[in-house]
C-alpha cells in the first residue's frame, strides 16, 4: 500500500513539475520586450498559463522566472504608455495644418514642440521621424513668414506683395515636406 502511494505522489511531482516546466518555456520565449501585439500576446499567454497552476505548481517554477514575467509585464506596460504620449504629441503636430503668419498658427506650432520636447527619449522613439520633420518645416516656414512680414514693413509700401510671394513659397515648401512624410508612411 506504501509503495503504490509512493508512487501516485511521485507522479504527481512529476505532472507539477512538467507543468510548471511549461510555465518557464512560455516565460522564456518572452525574450526582449518590445510594444507589439506578438509581444503583448507572449506576455499574457506566460501570465495566465502561470496564473492556471496550482499553489504547490507555483512553487516549482523559479522566482527569478516569475520575477522575468513581472518585469516584462512592466517593460510593456511603460512602453505602452511612451507609445501613448507620443501619440498625444503626433496629435498636436498634425494639428498644425497650413501655416500661416498668425498667432493661432503660431500658437498649435509651440505647442506641439513644447509637447515633444516634454518627452522622455523613450516616448521620443516612438514619434516617427517623418512627424518630427513635419514639426521642423512648420518652425521654418513660420520664421520664414515672420521674417518676410518684418522685412515688408520696413520697406513700406511694396511689401505687402513681398509678403504674399513669401507665404506662397512656404506654403509650398511646408505642403510638400509634408506630403513626402505621408509618402514615406506610405512606403
Amino acid at each position: 500500500v506504501l509503495t503504490n502511494a509512493e508512487a501516485a505522489y511521485a507522479a504527481l511531482e512529476a505532472a507539477a513539475q512538467t507543468a510548471a516546466n511549461a510555465v518557464v518555456t512560455k516565460i522564456d520565449a518572452i525574450g526582449t520586450v518590445e510594444y507589439t501585439d506578438a509581444s503583448k500576446a507572449l506576455i499574457d499567454e506566460a501570465r495566465e498559463a502561470y496564473d492556471a497552476l496550482t499553489a504547490a505548481e507555483k512553487l516549482l517554477v523559479p522566482t527569478a522566472k516569475v520575477t522575468a514575467l513581472t518585469n516584462a509585464e512592466t517593460a510593456y506596460a511603460t512602453l505602452k504608455a511612451a507609445a501613448e504620449a507620443a501619440a498625444v504629441v503626433v496629435g498636436k503636430i498634425d494639428a498644425i495644418g497650413t501655416v500661416e503668419y498668425t498667432d493661432a498658427s503660431k500658437a498649435l506650432i509651440d505647442d506641439a514642440r513644447e509637447a515633444y520636447d516634454a518627452l522622455s527619449e523613450t516616448e521620443k522613439g516612438f514619434v516617427a521621424s517623418e512627424k518630427l520633420d513635419v514639426l521642423t518645416a512648420a518652425e521654418a516656414s513660420y520664421a520664414s513668414l515672420k521674417a518676410a512680414a518684418e522685412a515688408a514693413a520696413n520697406k513700406g509700401g511694396c511689401g505687402g506683395s513681398v509678403v504674399a510671394v513669401s507665404a506662397i513659397v512656404s506654403g509650398l515648401a511646408f505642403a510638400g515636406l509634408a506630403l513626402l512624410g505621408k509618402k514615406r508612411k506610405e512606403d
